[in-house]
């Protein structure tokens, strides 16, 4: 099986019953049950679980009221990576997504469960495959997406990883997964000269999901762009 099969399939773990909110719709509230739900609660409602490799959180979908929601959870690491590492992780999460709360292509954070895990909207979605048609405006609004986080002081860095770039049911570009991302405090000393170089990162990411899937849409400008920063690439340590 080829690894572009194999990340289309990472968000098919769970069939989609929900679906991707346009700009135009209102979420639906969270109920007052929903709210006051304890662990086990939730944990009655998962319909399928992928466990996190690498400490990551493990991602389970479940259903309350008809609804899909994801929840991102550390609770069955081990106990010492879960009250170290784990910990920061979910935490250091759930603030990035509240900071992006109500952008376009970003899901949605909708509540905490406890210290080690969170509940956010589901994105019924899958990563684009070599050679599949896509909308044109695909790649215009995932640019225009990612200049929205990066104007909130979030940087994503792992966007080379192609399954954290979803084409939503409505044909939408989705940014997923900041686990490794991190958020600068505004107008700081990071936000002013750090953030303006880890942006080029998220860019070239974009740019690697181009190059895969639509090579002939490439700009001269995009092409000299990647080949340089694919040499300094070497020198990053994440993906």
């Amino acid at each position: 099986m080829s690894n572009d099969k194999r990340d289309s399939e990472k968000w098919f773990f769970c069939p989609p019953s929900g679906r991707a909110l346009h700009s135009s719709e209102k979420m639906e509230p969270v109920q007052p049950d929903m709210i006051r739900m304890k662990r086990k609660d939730f944990e009655r409602n998962i319909v399928s679980c992928v466990k996190g490799n690498f400490g990551k959180p493990d991602l389970s979908r479940i259903e309350v009221e008809g609804r899909s929601l994801m929840v991102k959870d550390v609770r069955k690491k081990n106990f010492f990576w879960r009250w170290t590492f784990g910990l920061w992780l979910i935490h250091k999460e759930w603030k990035i997504y509240s900071r992006l709360a109500g952008m376009k292509g970003i899901p949605q954070p909708l509540r905490r469960i406890d210290r080690f895990a969170f509940v956010m909207e589901f994105i019924p979605g899958r990563s684009v495959l070599r050679g599949e048609p896509f909308p044109p405006s695909f790649f215009s609004e995932l640019e225009r997406v990612l200049s929205e986080v990066h104007a909130k002081g979030v940087v994503h860095l792992d966007l080379r990883h192609k399954g954290n770039i979803l084409l939503s049911e409505k044909g939408e570009p989705f940014v997923i997964d900041f686990n490794s991302s991190f958020a600068f405090k505004k107008k700081g000393f990071l936000w002013r000269y750090l953030l303006p170089l880890l942006r080029w990162v998220d860019y070239g990411g974009l740019l690697k999901l181009k190059e895969r899937i639509s090579p002939s849409s490439m700009t001269p400008e995009e092409l000299s762009f990647l080949k340089r920063f694919n040499r300094l690439r070497r020198l990053w340590i994440f993906n």
